[in-house]
């Protein structure tokens, strides 16, 4: 064994053993930022963005491993989202990020017919913020009607998954149509990224692009 794999295999063993761990003290909760050592649970706030990755961890490592403790606490976790969908007021268009790592991660796994519904559930949501006339999925919510971030290219394979899973092609035509309204509008010609472009939602016409999370209007 090499340096290098001999190192790689001690970091994979750390993984599982923290991982482990950190499933004993938070179990299905959904752990956030971490305080003195120990997570918070973003539990109370069920329809956060991030709330989706830890359920993806650990059907990363079932994967590997073969662990059912795994799929178990991941399928809490899963049980615990579908809260998310009764509030829906506060769901966005991470619901890719939610439900991907989730949802279809475990019916890729393992078949499960419930997760299948979770995961066109969430799917249909995000095909529902589709604004037709600009051809793009609304990113946000309140008085954002028009706003596009480019981390929305992230979701997208959840609309691509469900063309393949139902075989129906609405999902894959919003998909595109939002893949090619971002690198028209978003993308510049040097190959950097606006964070946020504001289209007109009744025109599609492009407004502005903003800084967002760059350090001005024109950075990256």
């Amino acid at each position: 064994m090499t340096n290098h794999q001999a190192w790689l295999e001690a970091t994979y063993q750390k993984i599982i053993t923290k991982v482990a761990a950190e499933r004993e003290r938070i179990g299905a909760g959904i752990p956030y930022i971490s305080k003195d050592g120990r997570y918070d649970d973003k539990s109370n706030d069920i329809t956060w963005w991030t709330n989706g990755f830890w359920g993806g961890l650990l059907w990363q490592l079932y994967h590997a491993t073969g662990d059912e403790a795994e799929a178990e606490t991941a399928r809490g976790l899963e049980t615990k989202l579908d809260q998310a969908f009764l509030e829906f007021k506060g769901l966005h268009h991470d619901v890719g990020f939610m439900w991907l790592p989730t949802a279809v991660a475990d019916y890729r796994l393992t078949g499960s017919e419930h997760s299948l519904q979770r995961g066109l559930h969430a799917a249909e949501l995000l095909a529902g913020r589709y604004n037709p006339r600009g051809k793009f999925i609304r990113s946000w919510n309140r008085d954002r009607a028009g706003w596009v971030i480019i981390d929305s290219m992230f979701n997208i394979q959840l609309l691509y998954w469900a063309t393949d899973a139902l075989k129906d092609p609405r999902f894959k035509f919003i998909a595109d149509d939002h893949a090619h309204t971002v690198m028209e509008n978003i993308v510049r010609p040097d190959g950097s990224v606006a964070h946020i472009a504001v289209f007109d939602p009744n025109t599609g016409e492009l407004v502005e692009t903003l800084g967002g999370q760059g350090y001005g209007v024109g950075s990256s």
